[in-house]
C-alpha cells in the first residue's frame, strides 16, 4: 500500500472499518452521503461545484 494515492489507501481504510462494524449497506451508503454533503460544504463555491460534477460523473461511469 506505499506505492497507493493518498486517495486510495484512505479508502481501503474506511473499507475495513467499515466491514468491521457490520452495518448494512444501505446505512453505509447513507452515511456517506451525509460525509460527502458534509466534505462538500467545507470547500469554495468554485471547487464545490466542481467536485460535484466530478462525483456525478463517477457514478454515472459506474452503471
Amino acid at each position: 500500500m506505499d506505492n497507493l494515492p493518498e486517495e486510495m489507501t484512505l479508502a481501503i481504510e474506511i473499507i475495513r472499518q467499515l466491514e468491521n462494524l457490520d452495518y448494512p449497506p444501505e446505512t453505509i451508503l447513507q452515511a456517506m452521503t451525509i460525509i460527502c454533503q458534509d466534505t462538500l460544504n467545507k470547500l469554495s463555491d468554485s471547487d464545490r461545484k466542481k467536485w460535484q460534477q466530478f462525483l456525478l460523473g463517477s457514478f454515472n461511469q459506474s452503471q
